[in-house]
């Protein structure tokens, strides 16, 4: 087969923002006032709405920066704490010291728990393996909000790769072109509906706008009928042989940086989306186990 691609005051807890209470949302308007006012007290900016403080705005700004100087200390304490936490006996590197100073300028404003979590293993693999998380891969982390990873990652639990290419792709359908007599014949296509698994085409467009996901959906070349392809889901490993000649694949392409991330977030499998993946390969492939045994799709 031809792979090539066609472009078709120090305290280690984590700083949490306070929440709205439910008997708060009683009243639409007094409850977003005070949820307001709790904002502005907890980032100290809250002199004007509650009048509550005598200093003068040069002690405010202190103030103010001094809490946020914390913040950032115990965001980074959190970080590597976590880091640390996941860490044993593997042999370790020496990271750059130019990363880590971007590393920490990053992390120290990251507050949610999932996203310290994220990046405390950026930090476990760079002290592992110095160089594998690019400095465009920290700017892209910083850019993402906590929905926009969860978004990532779902995305990575529907990717697969094929060839001897190991890079992730998210699969849209299996082609299959018409012989030479039916040259004005559109193709058939079965198509894998991502949508039904949490992942609309609005979402590949956020991750497109990350720069996550290349933006033009791609086609392999056709697969050899002898010639059987290896096919990865997650950890599990196949081997595909058509079952007739003309077949293609079409797939959205994860970036260089999107690929550095997910390597981040390890392999996990989404099993309704296995069994439908499986189920639409079984109508174009023998679906071979990589040891070799044919697949059982009722298993």
């Amino acid at each position: 087969m031809n792979n090539t691609d066609k472009d078709t005051k120090t305290d280690t807890k984590t700083p949490t923002v306070p929440t709205v209470k439910k008997e708060e949302n009683i009243n639409f308007t007094r409850s977003s006032q005070a949820r307001t006012k709790e904002l502005a007290s907890y980032y100290a900016v809250s002199h004007l709405v509650s009048s509550d403080s005598d200093k003068d705005i040069a002690e405010r700004t202190e103030y103010r920066q001094q809490k946020e100087t914390q913040h950032e200390q115990e965001n980074l304490e959190r970080i590597f704490k976590l880091a640390y936490d996941s860490c044993s006996d593997e042999r370790a590197g020496e990271p750059d010291p130019d990363w880590l100073y971007h590393f920490i300028s990053i992390a120290k404003h990251i507050r949610g728990a999932s996203m310290q979590k994220l990046w405390s293993r950026v930090l476990k693999q760079e002290i592992i393996i110095p160089g594998s998380t690019s400095l465009k891969a920290l700017d892209t982390l910083k850019k993402m909000t906590q929905k926009e990873a969860q978004t990532f990652h779902r995305a990575c639990m529907l990717t697969c790769h094929f060839g001897n290419d190991e890079s992730k792709k998210l699969l849209t359908s299996i082609k299959v072109r018409h012989g030479a007599l039916s040259l004005f014949r559109p193709p058939s296509s079965d198509k894998l509906a991502l949508g039904s698994y949490q992942l609309p085409y609005s979402n590949l467009l956020v991750l497109m706008e990350l720069g996550l996901l290349l933006r033009s959906e791609l086609e392999s070349g056709e697969i050899n009928i002898e010639s059987p392809l290896a096919f990865g889901y997650q950890d599990s490993r196949y081997l595909l042989i058509p079952t007739k000649k003309r077949v293609t694949l079409t797939y959205y392409r994860l970036s260089p940086v999107g690929q550095e991330i997910a390597s981040l977030l390890g392999n996990k499998n989404h099993e309704p989306y296995r069994e439908s993946l499986l189920e639409l390969l079984a109508k174009h492939f023998i679906v071979e186990k990589n040891e070799g045994s044919q697949l059982n799709l009722a298993t």
